[in-house]
């Protein structure tokens, strides 16, 4: 059920909204808003309960104290608008709660609409204006019902409630997103480490690392000026793709290994990877092996291993030694044994758990019959045609920025990793908005690449973005299959300068009316994709 809950949201967190191309009307709030004060009530007369309190602050969503006391003011499902102390702050009350006299209830006058996301995009609204305020020029009743608030409207110039509504549950999924992959992913280390099901009728004893891996060795160092151009991944002391720092062709004066965990014993100490493939490794990681063991029983062992994140760090590496005097607790036989095979049939379980509920999500998605597969009409467009908004990347390099490795995504000139370079400190100055094709105009052997991107992130001048009001990530994915197809016509000597990129032509699908056919891109790049995923599930038996 957690795996499903955890697929769910990620489809939810897709949608895009965009505030550039929706229609805004200005509105006087006692146009729209029904407004009511609250009640005076000090703390002598107030007995302390369970009933939020809401008084004039900006801070705990208002909450100033917690009473068993009731009046007339009593009321959920409203903005709270301060209109003294901190003046112009507001906040949204599903529950019961009692308001002060220092703050106003507001709620929309089409009760049909007032819900969590109208009422938070309105309070949004209202705190835009909180700065022309203050403690000696108050929100007070009479300038709060004249306070112009701009709204999106529908064609007809009426409230575009739909529009408010889907943008904050957008807004809403996009901040609880690492918070939910973080719940998904401690789901199964919980499951693993304390027990539950399964694992509860099992036991459990401390094994030397010693006695879980026979083969315990560090990398070898290996110089970034050292490294030969290849394919063999190269793993370092990253927590991000499954470890590899890059790709090397070396192949004397290196360790290489395969089938085995590795850990990093500095940098992102801790952190515990499975590599069925070969790879070299640096002195920062240690091979972990076992002779005999499956993928699954290693898998087992990762999140009890990437706790020795918590005793480790920068100053305190995990050297040879140390690295042989630690302990696993580990799933036991009768005889004391480590139990190999239940830990392997554990995750077998935990695997087909999330695959059949995968396949289950992607079976029940409804795949597009389009008739005119195989018969479409194609055309040129002219990319800056196609592309109304074309904007240069903001970064001036690498040295005006700090790397982190849980930062935005940096895209420089580059065709690998979609695009990015390395993560960075998030400089909201620099800063540019997703859902866009990113057009890669440097870089000998990326220059006339071109990549969809549906995060936000920051990006070198190298870098030309375009947006479209049509563009997802199925539409922005066919487009970007088409434009590759021009990336031998550039070179150092003939350079895409933006003014060679926008007059670049693309040949794509058209409709009736010689426009581009969007929805004939989307359900293309759909059916492709489902396709690819239940090819996969027929690979592993799960689907016919």
């Amino acid at each position: 059920m957690a795996e499903v809950i955890c697929l769910r949201k990620e489809v939810e967190m897709n949608k895009s909204f965009s505030l550039i191309d929706q229609q805004w009307k200005e509105f006087f709030l006692e146009d729209v808003v029904i407004i009511n004060s609250g009640k005076r009530l000090t703390k002598a007369d107030m007995q302390l309960g369970d009933m939020p309190f809401i008084g004039a602050s900006e801070a705990n969503n208002g909450i100033t104290m917690f009473t068993s006391s009731s009046n007339e003011s009593l009321d959920s499902n409203v903005l709270g608008v301060n209109y003294n102390g901190s003046v112009g702050f507001s906040f949204y009350h599903p529950y019961k709660a009692l308001f002060s006299d220092d703050v106003k209830r507001v709620k929309w006058i089409d009760e049909t609409h007032n819900n969590r996301y109208t009422l938070l995009f309105l309070s949004t609204a209202i705190r835009q204006q909180k700065d022309k305020y203050a403690y000696g020029y108050k929100f007070n009743a009479q300038r709060m019902k004249r306070q112009k608030v701009l709204l999106p409207v529908t064609k007809e110039g009426l409230l575009d409630w739909q529009f408010m509504e889907d943008y904050m549950k957008a807004k809403e999924q996009q901040i609880l997103k690492p918070t939910i992959e973080k719940l998904c992913k401690q789901l199964i280390i919980n499951s693993i480490i304390m027990g539950g099901g399964k694992l509860s009728r099992t036991h459990w004893k401390a094994f030397n690392f010693t006695e879980v891996f026979t083969d315990i060795q560090r990398g070898k160092r290996l110089k970034k000026a050292d490294h030969s151009e290849g394919t063999t991944p190269y793993i370092s002391a990253t927590a991000l793709n499954n470890g590899v720092d890059g790709f090397v062709g070396n192949e004397s004066g290196v360790r290489k290994f395969s089938n085995c965990l590795t850990v990093a014993n500095s940098g992102s100490v801790g952190s515990a990877f499975f590599h069925q493939y070969e790879f070299v490794a640096s002195d920062h990681v240690t091979q972990l092996k076992k002779d005999g063991l499956d993928k699954y029983a290693y898998l087992f062992m990762i999140p009890l291993i990437n706790r020795l994140s918590e005793k480790y760090s920068f100053n305190r590496e995990i050297n040879d030694n140390r690295i042989k005097r630690e302990k696993l607790i580990l799933p036991s036989t009768d005889e004391g044994e480590i139990d190999f095979a239940f830990m392997s049939s554990f995750m077998k379980e935990v695997e087909q758990d999330i695959l059949r509920a995968t396949l289950k999500f992607f079976k029940d998605r409804h795949i597009v019959n389009n008739p005119k597969m195989g018969g479409v009409k194609w055309k040129h467009f002219l990319i800056r045609d196609l592309f109304p908004i074309l904007v240069p990347g903001k970064s001036k390099g690498l040295n005006h920025i700090e790397k982190v490795e849980n930062g935005i995504n940096y895209l420089g000139a580059t065709n690998q990793n979609n695009g990015v370079l390395c993560f960075v400190t998030t400089d909201k100055d620099l800063v540019q908005k997703g859902n866009c094709i990113a057009f890669i105009r440097n870089g000998e052997g990326s220059m006339g690449y071109s990549v969809y991107k549906a995060e936000d992130f920051i990006a070198t001048s190298d870098i030309t973005l375009g947006y479209n009001e049509h563009l997802n990530k199925y539409i922005g994915t066919f487009i970007t299959t088409v434009a590759d197809r021009i990336r031998g016509k550039y070179n150092f000597g003939y350079k895409r300068s933006a003014t060679r990129l926008a007059k670049e032509v693309l040949t794509l699908p058209a409709d009736e009316n010689s426009n581009p056919d969007w929805e004939y891109m989307d359900n293309y790049m759909r059916n492709i994709e489902n396709k690819q995923i239940l090819n996969y599930f027929r690979t592993l038996g799960l689907a016919k």
